[in-house]
């Protein structure tokens, strides 16, 4: 291959002055035949034939598809609460009952599920009651929307100020009447490692994807 990326066949000097020659031979006697023809020749005379030629050494530019990394549903204990449900992780135990708001956890991460009674309109009203209720912008941080259950939109805000010992990831969904909190919280150091981002990432996906509404 070279530095253009081309893997075909590397032709000598000698080859393409070789091949240089031919091709000017070839074209003084097409030239020639080309004067002596008649004018009547429907090949010459037909733009549609001559426009259909490409050149047998042309192809499409290829086309890089980005891969996407499939996302596991956890698959541990349901987790409800009046409205929805979720799945926790197989390494999860529960933590704590409290009726609506249920805790799961292992050493390394944790998940809280509730309802909220928010009064909220739209999920921007929401999420900005909830931060200003919760520290403000400068401790809840919002990041991108993400998606639960595939298909239902979530605010999203990590709090990583509040306590040095954790990273906190907080995530608000509204349906119809109805809307949820779900809190993710990885431990600085975790049990028995500490989660990388990406393993980390892997964790909110994991769970997010298994959110439903009692009417799914």
């Amino acid at each position: 291959m070279n530095a253009h990326g081309y893997s075909g066949p590397v032709t000598s000097r000698g080859t393409r002055q070789r091949s240089v020659a031919a091709a000017t031979a070839l074209a003084a006697l097409t030239l020639i035949a080309g004067c002596g023809s008649s004018g009547d020749d429907p090949a010459a005379s037909d733009p549609a034939a001559s426009s259909s030629e490409t050149p047998a050494d042309e192809s499409p530019a290829p086309v890089t598809v980005p891969s996407t990394a499939a996302v596991e549903p956890a698959d541990g204990g349901r987790v409800k609460v009046p409205g929805a449900s979720m799945r926790a992780l197989d390494t999860y135990k529960h933590l704590n009952d409290y009726g609506i708001v249920q805790g799961w956890n292992d050493g390394q991460s944790a998940m809280t599920f509730s309802p909220s009674l928010t009064q909220a309109k739209s999920l921007d009203a929401f999420a900005r009651e909830w931060i200003r209720e919760h520290g403000g912008p400068e401790v809840k941080v919002r990041q991108d929307d993400a998606v639960a259950g595939g298909k239902y939109s979530a605010w999203h805000v990590v709090d990583t100020t509040s306590d040095p010992s954790q990273v906190q990831h907080d995530f608000g969904i509204m349906f119809l009447d109805s809307a949820w909190l779900i809190d993710i919280t990885f431990y600085l150091p975790g049990v028995p490692e500490t989660l990388t981002e990406e393993e980390q990432q892997q964790v909110v996906d994991s769970l997010l994807a298994t959110f439903k509404t009692d009417l799914d």
